[in-house]
């Protein structure tokens, strides 16, 4: 019966799937009309929990079902339950006393002939170009032109140029959807456990919780808006940079302080210089002139004349 409903399920979705195929060579402003009032943009649709992982988010790889009841890919599963003593559901949070050995889902699988993958490939397929569409280019020279996005949607975790967000200001429930400036790494700003974007902020463990997580784990946390917190981090960074400005400031002081130091010393020095250099300028002076003298005695025929100059105190050394 389960497979009789899934099977008519996919076949809805595969007509809707075509529907859009159309829409999305022939007009974008239709593709985004038919994504936003048929609820595709939502990962909790019931197509998405049948076919896709709630791990790795995509298509099932290799299929298996937890004794709870859930499927996920055992790639995914095998590393959720890597170096852990308890294993658990990811989904319902079931603990289980040993690690259960995974039954292989043939529901998700390929027991209906590859359909199911197809389907869902295909769904995937027309949602990631009309996902590129919205968001914008990407840096590759070799990439279609697009209009660049200027506002991400945390509501909807999807990017929008300006044509495309025109819908955020006209259609009364997208107009309570929680819009930032255009950014690329927009999982930053999600929620990985709950989906939903971070809006709080939780002072006890130092990290942005979603609403969700102030009902389970931070429930008795003292969390604040993220609004609140980032203008008191602000205030913060606004006193720390007052007081780096004055480190600053008291810094070129004391090279100015140095600088004028070195300068009068400088002088001083240049001072004791010149004047010793005239010192010994004028010696030189002197002792030449002693030369000169020195030099007219020892070529003078007088005999008494040089024997009265040695004896003279003046020329008893040099």
């Amino acid at each position: 019966m389960q497979h009789q409903f899934l099977h008519t399920n996919l076949i809805s979705q595969s007509v809707h799937i075509r529907c859009i195929k159309s829409a999305l060579f022939s007009n974008v402003d239709n593709i985004l009309s038919l994504l936003i009032f048929s609820g595709m943009t939502s990962s909790s649709g019931a197509l998405n929990e049948e076919l896709q992982c709630s791990i790795c988010l995509d298509v099932f790889t290799d299929p298996v079902t937890t004794p709870c009841g859930h499927n996920f890919c055992r790639t995914c599963l095998n590393k959720c339950w890597t170096n852990t003593q308890t294993c658990f559901c990811p989904s319902c949070k079931e603990t289980f006393s040993r690690r259960p050995d995974l039954e292989i889902n043939t529901t998700s699988g390929t027991a209906m002939g590859g359909e199911v993958t197809t389907i869902q490939r295909a769904l995937f397929g027309e949602r990631s170009q009309v996902n590129m569409l919205l968001r914008g280019p990407r840096n590759n020279s070799s990439a279609p032109e697009y209009n660049k996005a200027v506002k991400s949607c945390l509501t909807c975790q999807s990017s929008y140029c300006e044509t495309h967000l025109e819908p955020h200001h006209r259609v009364h429930r997208l107009k309570k959807h929680t819009l930032i400036n255009a950014v690329e790494n927009l999982e930053d700003y999600i929620c990985q456990k709950h989906e939903r974007p971070l809006e709080l902020f939780c002072r006890d463990d130092q990290t942005s919780v979603c609403l969700s997580c102030t009902e389970g784990d931070h429930r008795t946390h003292n969390t604040v808006p993220i609004e609140e917190e980032s203008r008191e981090k602000k205030n913060q960074l606004l006193q720390t940079q007052t007081d780096v400005q004055q480190m600053i400031q008291n810094r070129m002081k004391k090279i100015q302080e140095i600088q004028h130091s070195v300068e009068l010393r400088k002088k001083a020095a240049e001072k004791q210089a010149e004047d010793l250099i005239k010192e010994l300028q004028q010696e030189i002076t002197d002792l030449k002139k002693r030369n000169t003298e020195l030099e007219q005695i020892s070529h003078t025929d007088d005999h008494l004349h040089v024997i009265q100059v040695c004896q003279h105190p003046s020329h008893s050394g040099v």
